[in-house]
């Protein structure tokens, strides 16, 4: 079997999938961006990595250079990770009778009444979605117009897999550099702050826990939603409110929080920020929007309350932070969780099988 891949970037789960497919003996070649950092040990693995960059939704050069590539490896499948990739790879397809595989990550955005949908996720010409929660799977199932939806036997959920391996460290990052005093609980947040991660809501929830905790709060992304420092400059205890903007360790420092909370209102995929805090054994609590439940079973490796319910999530919070036990027995079910439900093996394995399905194989040869 042959499978070329078509990335922009590729994140450390994509590249470990790919890693997995290529151990289980199928000829993989990859595509990507020039600037995909983790496209080394691709190629290091011995896997052909082809440097492509499209530019626009119908990019002439690419299309022409994909479809040499395309030509040269005859791949069985062809897996698409990205919107802008998927419209140029149906273009470059033409003529070619390789399978069409698209992933999803994200609840929203697509309607039969919009041009650039037909030209990528609602084009017939794909042969399978792969989604990366459930969320996003029944999504992509409630796209209608009259009679027109996507065809269910298409749509399938696989969760993108991580390994806790990724996110060990010798020891616990410090954080009295920002000013907080050893031993004062931490709740963090890592995300990209738009309006729909809801992090005002986390701000007032935090503002109404009871002053004798003496809790920080670490926001650690962009801000690209204006209510946040708003929020930030109206509560009462901005002083205990730290915003780091971008950071690359970002994961590393979620190892530190007491509580990695997630006050998302909408239109969730499924957060890694969340598996990472997850995998280092730190207690989270998400909100019921998108694929967030699925990563966590309430009261058992953490906590679920309504989206936009700040008075909710204060009570989640404080019953966390009161309680030493409690808050280390979530975490380390979601650590466990994590290590049993969400791994790379578990995905490729479930991947394997849509290719098996989509050629009419039982077995995978090379």
């Amino acid at each position: 079997m042959r499978v070329l891949f078509i990335f922009t970037k590729i994140d450390r789960g994509e590249c470990h999938m790919v890693l997995g497919l290529h151990r289980h003996g199928i000829a993989v070649t990859v595509v990507c961006q020039e600037d995909a950092q983790l496209r080394e040990p691709l190629a290091a693995a011995g896997i052909p990595v082809r440097l492509l960059r499209f530019r626009s939704r119908r990019d002439g050069r690419s299309i022409r250079e994909l479809r040499r590539i395309i030509a040269a490896e005859s791949p069985d499948i062809v897996h698409v990770f990205t919107k802008l990739a998927l419209s140029n790879a149906l273009v470059a397809l033409k003529g070619h009778r390789a399978r069409l595989v698209a992933y999803r990550g994200i609840v929203g955005n697509i309607s039969y009444l919009d041009p650039t949908s037909w030209l990528s996720f609602l084009h017939p010409r794909v042969d399978a979605h792969i989604c990366v929660a459930e969320a996003v799977r029944r999504y992509l199932l409630s796209v209608r117009l009259f009679g027109l939806r996507i065809p269910p036997e298409k749509v399938v959920t696989i969760h993108k897999g991580h390994e806790l391996d990724w996110y060990r460290q010798e020891r616990r990052p410090d954080l009295a550099s920002l000013g907080i005093p050893a031993g004062a609980p931490v709740i963090g947040c890592v995300a990209r702050m738009r309006p729909r991660k809801g992090v005002p809501v986390l701000i007032e929830a935090f503002s109404r826990l009871p002053a004798t905790l003496g809790a920080h709060l670490v926001l650690i992304g962009a801000i690209e939603d204006w209510r946040i420092p708003r929020a930030i400059a109206r509560s009462a205890v901005r002083n205990r409110i730290h915003c780091l903007g971008y950071r690359s360790d970002a994961a590393a420092l979620a190892g530190a929080f007491d509580v990695f909370v997630l006050p998302t209102l909408r239109r969730e995929g499924l957060p890694r920020a969340v598996i990472e805090s997850m995998a280092q054994g730190v207690a989270v609590v998400v909100t019921a929007a998108g694929g967030s439940p699925e990563l966590i079973e309430d009261g058992v490796s953490g906590r679920v309350i309504k989206p936009g319910h700040a008075a909710e999530l204060t009570q989640a919070l404080l019953e966390l932070l009161s309680d030493d036990e409690r808050r280390q027995r979530y975490g380390s079910a979601a650590q466990e969780r994590i290590a049993t439900r969400f791994n790379v093996e578990l995905t490729v394995q479930k991947t394997l099988a849509v290719y098996r399905r989509l050629l009419g194989r039982a077995e995978v040869s090379a």
